[in-house]
């Protein structure tokens, strides 16, 4: 056993992990388990087990679609326990939306699925191989089976749901793919209940591919905590802080909405602790298409879905046509992400350029809530041009012929679309200084980074001066960016590329952090408090960065220091970048293909600037070989050396890496 997978005497089996990941071959139909403390706490949990898995498990010259691709589902120690804003799920593997290179990726998911699989008596799942035949994966307290799916397959994901729930009991959790991941769509997602989804990665099309339409779970097994009363009062203060110093303001819910629709508060994960804009379903909408009544939420980019005025959104779409949309995608099982801030602003942007006036022989009209159905239908089914939307929108325009200089001003990097980086995404608005911060995170990235870390966006952008209703002072956030992040000029917003990297290495291990414990990445980590006098968050004697730890440590009883806790999420972060290099051969001239995207015009402007900016190639390179030393990176490379991977305890990968000829071992 090496080095980066042992058991530790030290970890009780029963305080936050339940002890056991199951690992199913499809193609076999057989299962087996792992030792969950074989990894933890040197992966903690979520991703980083993932990490250390794919990394033993995926050798190089592995497709995403293959058999031998791992569908990799994990929940973290702090899953299906009272820690506030848990219950979030990380799935991994190869990645069939990722470009240039279908490599390995994350996604996240919320709901209730993976607290139910840890009651069930597994911390995670890993799924191998392909069934000749549509199967439903079953867990119920600890027993696996293999159910025939055959009626199923063709159905989509809510209605897959429906008939699980109605065969298997209503109190079942399932996760699931539709129409979309049936037909190994590179954008097709993984879904639970009506709205939450594992949306960008493609896994659904994994799932597809190894005809695996459903996995449904049900527990009742208990997850255990080392210390219950210092763990309680821990969740008490945090909830009680996030409540009372955080930017979310409890919001009242519109009238017109709870008579029309019948909206309420409800929780789109479990143990989330605050009503945020997002957090309400409406229970009675009227498709003007079908003419069903439909139930559900939106969430984060589904919001777009009616259209925003005076934007590259702006679609006349209404609430009930915009609900519907968003209910037939998920259905379908399609990324919203790809299709809102992609694919439908660029054909809306071929559309004025003249290059495109009808799709599949009909005219287009985003206006029209028929058209977006025959648009979704399109593309699950690939019917038409919709074959090549399905390929994600980033690789549409080189199937169809067209429109390839207009997409580029829309997607980042990694067959994403653009997210909180100032320029594709019309919807988040971030200036510079601050987007240098998401160049960096962009660069080194394999996807979206954003999915888990909008901590920065969020100090900068919404709790600045820049959001005049709810904003602290730029003398205050400067005093804890140089507590938390080492530098004031980290959020100076005229301190121009000095510091950069040093939030973006901070906020690279957090992402880690959320995805591997696991919380939501909207709370955590939890920065800034109108409760303080310095702006800094405190609960009791926590402060507020350091409160995953604090829950991690009390749930899990493992004696880890802060330090040692952090250097596990840098461990985590430093091994994806290797298996990126074993697999793919990942270098510094891969990163430096995002700088021509961020050389385009900033669409805002910082107001104390006030002008539009774009990167300066000349001042980047020396922030982002910056960013490498400050990691410990060969700063030619862009690739970990061998005593940066040593020093975090992956000696093993660092020899292999150094057999291989992938890093010098000389720079040792």
């Amino acid at each position: 056993m090496n080095e980066a997978v042992r058991k530790d005497s030290t970890v009780n089996r029963s305080n936050g992990w339940v002890g056991q990941i199951l690992w199913v071959n499809l193609s076999a139909r057989t299962t087996r388990t792992l030792n969950t403390l074989d990894y933890g706490p040197q992966y903690i949990g979520g991703r980083g087990i993932a990490a250390r898995i794919a990394w033993d498990s995926i050798p190089p010259g592995v497709a995403a679609l293959d058999p031998e691709n791992l569908l990799i589902i994990f929940t973290g120690p702090l899953s299906g326990t009272t820690a506030p804003f848990s219950g979030r799920t990380s799935i991994s593997g190869l990645s069939p939306q990722a470009a240039p290179h279908e490599w390995y990726s994350r996604s996240n998911i919320g709901g209730h699925w993976g607290p139910s699989l840890k009651y069930a008596g597994y911390d995670g799942l890993v799924i191998e191989g392909r069934s000749d035949v549509p199967v439903t994966l079953w867990i119920q307290d600890g027993k696996v089976e293999f159910l025939d799916a055959s009626h199923l397959w063709g159905l989509g994901a809510i209605e897959t749901q429906k008939i699980l729930m109605s065969e298997l009991g209503t109190d079942v959790r399932v996760l699931t793919i539709g129409q979309s991941g049936e037909n190994l769509s590179r954008i097709a997602i993984i879904l639970t209940e009506t709205e939450s989804a594992a949306g960008q990665g493609g896994y659904g099309a994994v799932m597809g591919s190894k005809k695996l339409k459903a996995i449904a779970v049900r527990g009742g097994g208990p997850v255990h905590i080392a210390q219950p009363d210092l763990f309680m009062e821990r969740c008490k203060a945090i909830v009680h802080e996030v409540r009372t110093g955080s930017r979310f303001a409890n919001p009242k819910l519109e009238q017109d909405s709870v008579r029309e629709f019948k909206q309420r508060w409800q929780a789109c994960t479990q143990q989330c602790a605050v009503r945020c804009g997002l957090g309400c379903r409406f229970y009675q909408v009227t498709g003007p298409v079908t003419g069903k009544q439909l139930a559900g939420q939106f969430h984060c980019v589904s919001c777009l879905f009616p259209g925003i005025p005076d934007t590259l959104y702006d679609w006349k779409m209404g609430f009930a046509g915009g609900f519907e949309a968003r209910h037939l995608s998920d259905d379908y099982g399609l990324n919203q992400w790809d299709l809102l801030l992609g694919i439908v602003p660029w054909l809306r942007l071929c559309q004025q350029a003249g290059l495109i006036s009808e799709f599949n022989d009909r005219p287009i009209d985003f206006d029209d809530p028929s058209f977006w159905a025959f648009l979704l239908r399109s593309i699950a089914y690939r019917e038409g041009m919709g074959d090549a939307l399905a390929e994600g929108g980033r690789r549409a325009p080189a199937l169809l012929g067209f429109g390839e200089e207009l997409v580029d001003s829309l997607y980042t990097a990694w067959g994403n679309a653009g997210h909180w980086d100032g320029r594709g995404d019309r919807a988040n608005r971030i200036v510079y200084p601050f987007w240098l911060v998401a160049a960096l995170q962009w660069a080194v990235d394999v996807r979206d980074p954003f999915n888990s870390s909008h901590g920065y966006t969020t100090f900068t952008m919404l709790w600045s001066p820049f959001r005049e209703e709810q904003g602290l002072s730029w003398e205050v956030l400067k005093l804890v960016a140089q507590r938390v992040y080492g530098t004031a000029k980290a959020v100076d917003p005229e301190s121009g590329y000095e510091d950069k990297e040093l939030p973006a290495v901070w906020h690279g291990h957090r992402s880690v952090m959320k995805d591997s414990v696991a919380v939501d990445d909207s709370i955590f980590p939890v920065i800034l408090s109108f409760n303080s006098p310095d702006g800094l968050a405190r609960a009791g004697d926590m402060m507020g960065p350091d409160f995953e730890y604090h829950l991690f440590t009390s749930a899990t009883g493992v004696d880890l220091s802060q330090d040692e806790f952090e250097s596990a999420c840098e461990r985590i972060f430093n091994l994806e970048r290797a298996f990126q290099v074993r697999n793919y051969g990942r270098q510094r001239n891969d990163d430096e293909t995002v700088i021509p995207y961020f050389e385009r015009a900033e669409w805002w402007d910082n107001p104390l600037i006030g002008e539009k900016k774009r990167l300066e190639r000349d001042k980047f390179l020396p922030l982002l070989e910056s960013y490498y030393r400050l990691r410990g990176w060969d700063a030619q490379l862009g690739r970990p050396t061998g005593s940066k991977l040593r020093q975090l305890g992956l000696h093993s990968v660092a020899e292999e890496l150094i057999q291989r000829g992938l890093i010098a071992k000389q720079r040792d």
